[in-house]
């Protein structure tokens, strides 16, 4: 997520559309010092398809463009979302329709459920523009229009002696992946009532039929590498159907070294520097402009926002800033994995190029302009990440920071029912890619496949491990969440911080490095001399953080991370 103080406003505008009608709404603006136009659209909103049980309507009819920006402004983003509903007779009491997705830009075209019938189908069409208002500062502003429509009729039945059906919900893995477990749900079933309610089973590569659940999501369970199958059975009086997904696992691909680049040479992040500690760092996502520490406030590494920060901006740090014990400071690029409305390279659609709407799912923890990404869609996104992290490349960054990679965790937030295995699936991938254009990837949170994620990244970002307990793979022994044990960092499966800065290599002789942040705005770690309780005194938590032989670059910073506050370990200076 980016921790940027950004003035950002809605404004919105309403527009009701009902059987051919629009009706215009003024627009409004919230905390704006001046009001952004609204999206425009041009023709009739109607409704194409079958309008029964099992049959498929689209949205169509619309055309949504921005509407015309003050001098000086720029677009970021343009979207146009959809939300499908089922009403009463009067077109009241609606809600959400009985086979809606969890993806919000997907729904062009909903498939209508059986719970439909009998009532009105809505959707609503709003189209969202995103625009800077100053580059300085990066603030935005977001607004927005709606078209609503509404069915004169009523969603039909399934028709008469047809074969029950079902269809999966919620996304499959691609068709050759390296997770070696994944998840499946299907939708409620489609069918004629007098046929009788359908019962569904289902089976993993021709094994036992098992009863469908209750949620109708199944798990297959550790799978070898190979083909495989899984098969839902939907029956009734009139028949049964069988639904089939079929797809291979590879095994994960190995870790790539990194290849050095034209006129750089790679560049191995350490756990100590030349005085024997933890390697100094300023974690500044937050800022436009990156803020130079000198003298004895000096770093040897800037953790940067990759869009935000310029190549020119790379290059002095490069060649004219001070390090704390390098010759000059190297450069992390911030790249998030997650979709950010305020990106360039944001706007989603059914021909997204960088976000296909189809791999978007729910809003990240209190981020409204975020949204979760389906890690499965490895070949949808790759478009997305491999120009992401070129333009980490083409700035001269020397290391790339990935962030919100854990999108396994929860399904009930993400909007995905994924596993650990389609992370790795993505990550092998995205960190081999790092190291093909020379330069070293960091991990970012994730401590239960910590153990996994330190063969393929050269450190790891870390944020409040001290206030959450779980600094190092001790704290962590024993625990248990995802099909995974943690163990001590001696064992197989360490799920610590630790795992990374004690694993030593080739290149990283005194191990690999790792950057722990602890925020002000958790109100637990205190300021340097503040006087509070010993677990809370920053002397304490320094001496728990950055001081044992594993320890890290341990810093109390503010959640924006736009440099205002800086206390580094050991004394806050």
């Amino acid at each position: 997520m980016l921790r940027l103080a950004i003035r950002a406003a809605a404004g919105t505008a309403g527009f009701a559309l009902m059987l051919g009608t629009i009706a215009a709404m003024p627009a409004s603006s919230v905390t704006s010092a001046r009001s952004i136009p609204a999206p425009r659209h041009r023709g009739s909103l109607r409704m194409t398809g079958s309008l029964r049980d099992g049959g498929v309507v689209r949205a169509a009819g619309l055309r949504w463009r921005p509407g015309r920006l003050p001098r000086g402004d720029r677009l970021l983003s343009f979207e146009v979302a959809y939300a499908w509903s089922a009403c009463n007779a009067r077109g009241q009491r609606c809600r959400r329709a009985a086979d809606s997705t969890a993806t919000p830009f997907a729904a062009q075209q909903y498939l209508i459920g059986h719970a439909d019938a009998g009532r009105r189908i809505a959707v609503t069409q709003t189209a969202t523009e995103v625009v800077e208002t100053d580059r300085a500062t990066f603030s935005f502003q977001a607004s927005s229009a709606s078209a609503r429509l509404l069915t004169s009729a009523k969603a039909g039945s399934y028709p008469a002696a047809r074969l029950p059906s079902t269809e999966f919900v919620d996304g499959t893995p691609e068709r050759r992946t390296a997770s070696a477990q994944e998840y499946f749900q299907v939708d409620a079933p489609h069918y004629n009532g007098r046929g009788g309610t359908p019962r569904q089973w289902y089976r993993v590569d021709r094994r036992s039929w098992r009863p469908m659940t209750a949620s109708r999501l199944f798990y297959t369970g550790k799978l070898r590498p190979g083909r495989h199958r899984v098969e839902v059975r939907t029956a009734n009086r009139y028949g049964s159907r069988i639904l089939t997904f079929r797809w291979r696992i590879l095994p994960l691909p190995r870790p790539e070294p990194c290849r050095a680049a034209a006129r750089r040479s790679c560049w191995y992040p350490q756990h100590l520097a030349a005085d024997h500690r933890p390697m100094r760092w300023d974690w500044q996502i937050g800022r436009v402009m990156p803020l130079q520490r000198t003298g004895r406030h000096a770093v040897d590494i800037y953790d940067l926002d990759g869009f935000l920060t310029s190549r020119a901006q790379v290059h002095a740090l490069h060649s004219a800033w001070q390090a704390s014990t390098l010759r000059r400071p190297k450069a992390i690029c911030y790249v998030d994995l997650a979709w950010e409305d305020y990106r360039p390279d944001a706007s989603p659609g059914p021909r997204g190029r960088y976000f296909p709407a189809a791999a978007l799912g729910g809003i990240y923890y209190g981020y409204p302009q975020e949204r979760w990404v389906d890690l499965r869609q490895l070949d949808a996104l790759r478009p997305m990440l491999d120009e992401r992290l070129r333009m980490c490349a083409r700035k001269g960054f020397d290391a790339v920071e990935l962030d919100d990679i854990d999108s396994f965790d929860p399904p009930s937030t993400t909007g995905f029912h994924l596993t650990p295995g389609d992370a790795q699936n993505f990550l092998a991938e995205a960190f081999n890619e790092i190291h093909r254009l020379g330069m070293t990837g960091l991990w970012k949170n994730s401590p239960y496949l910590s153990w996994w994620g330190r063969h393929y990244a050269d450190g790891a970002v870390v944020e409040e491990c001290y206030v959450d307990h779980s600094c190092l793979a001790s704290s962590l022994q024993g625990s248990r969440q995802y099909g995974i044990t943690c163990t001590g960092l001696t064992g197989p499966t360490p799920c610590g911080w630790n795992d990374f800065s004690a694993d030593s290599t080739r290149h990283q002789r005194t191990g690999k490095w790792v950057g722990e942040a602890e925020y002000s705005a958790d109100h637990y770690v205190c300021d340097p001399g503040q006087s509070c309780s010993y677990r809370r005194r920053f002397a304490t938590f320094c001496h728990a953080v950055y001081g044992p032989t594993t320890g890290f670059a341990a810093v109390k910073f503010d959640a924006d991370l736009d440099g205002k506050t800086f206390f580094p370990c050991p004394r806050g200076t």
